[in-house]
């Protein structure tokens, strides 16, 4: 028990890597096809049509394709070379690929980073008015982009939350609030947003003509606390718990197996 604590407290600081994996194998004689193949799979990705745990499900020829290619949270020292140098390279919420690895290509989509016993402003949670300004249906363009430029006039001029109804009803624009948002929750391009706001400021509008126009605004902030390694009780639950998870996955497996019905 002791080492893990110490391999923990070591690893203190390190970058750990939220990941998902398309693996596709490949011969030297159909190696071109494959990478072929694998760009394809890349920009349908990249279309957004299907999540991409639909693609690494459909395409994936690793052991991770019945997880949608999760390999959960792992650091650079664990992984081959050039996928390990991708990782470090990319930003939450981006694929990358094809990637030549031993034996095959791979896609890999960065969902989240953290560094090991070490506080990530991303957990911090905020408190938040979201506003949103909405177009009637028979908007015209012109319309819309005269109300969009004076809610985004408005929304910028904001210093503080006293007087965020006030504003949103000049604009006629509808305020929600929400106290229990966490950063690393919103998504990727919010979240680098969100860390360099201050209370009081507001984010730049974003959406659409078809969803409405939003902005949030920061009213409150509680920073993430700092990490702590784990005493040998806590260690110990974990393992346990871990055990109990894999019983229950394996008597799930052959409940599965018994219930298979065959005609003749």
């Amino acid at each position: 028990m002791k080492s893990i604590i110490d391999r923990l407290q070591a690893a203190k600081g390190t970058d750990e890597f939220n990941l998902k994996e398309i693996y596709l194998a490949a011969t030297p004689a159909n190696s071109q096809q494959v990478y072929a193949n694998a760009k394809q799979i890349l920009q349908e990705i990249q279309k957004g049509a299907q999540p991409f745990e639909y693609y690494a499900r459909q395409f994936s020829e690793a052991s991770t394709r019945a997880v949608g290619g999760d390999l959960g949270w792992i650091r650079a020292a664990t992984l081959p070379g050039q996928l390990a140098e991708a990782a470090t390279t990319m930003q939450v919420g981006q694929v990358a690929g094809p990637i030549e690895v031993s034996g095959g290509y791979s896609i890999l989509y960065l969902t989240d980073k953290r560094q090991v016993l070490t506080a990530d402003p991303r957990d911090a949670k905020l408190s938040l008015k979201q506003l949103t300004l909405r177009f009637p249906p028979n908007t015209n363009q012109a319309q819309a982009s005269a109300r969009a430029q004076a809610f985004a006039k408005a929304t910028q001029e904001l210093r503080g939350c006293g007087t965020v109804e006030k504003v949103a009803a000049g604009i006629g624009a509808d305020v929600v609030d929400n106290d229990t948002v966490r950063i690393r929750d919103l998504p990727p391009q919010l979240q680098e947003v969100m860390l360099k706001l201050q209370v009081g400021e507001s984010s730049p509008p974003f959406g659409s003509a078809e969803q409405g126009v939003r902005a949030l605004v920061l009213c409150g902030r509680d920073e993430a606390a700092g990490g702590s390694v784990p005493n040998s009780e806590q260690i110990q639950g974990q393992l346990e718990q871990q055990r109990v998870n894999l019983r229950a996955q394996q008597k799930l497996r052959d409940l599965r197996r018994d219930a298979v019905v065959e005609y003749r």
